[in-house]
């Protein structure tokens, strides 16, 4: 199931990412696109700065400062 409810949300990489799409450096930002649940896994669909956008597992974000958004 898709969830928007972090959608627009700023976060950031706990360490080194190797993706099919590039390479996340530590502490790399981007902005949280979806959420998804599936097959028992959390996937978290993240637009990078570094300009393409990848399914990360929970565990290699970090929320930046979420109460700073409107929804807080």
């Amino acid at each position: 199931m898709v969830d928007r409810t972090r959608s627009g949300y700023r976060c950031r990489t706990v360490r080194f990412v190797r993706t099919v799409k590039g390479d996340l450096p530590r502490d790399s930002y981007g902005t949280i696109v979806y959420e998804l649940h599936n097959l028992g896994r959390h996937l978290i669909f993240v637009r990078w700065d570094a300009g393409f956008a990848v399914p990360m597992f929970a565990d290699e974000i970090v929320l930046e400062n979420p109460c700073n958004m409107p929804v807080c």
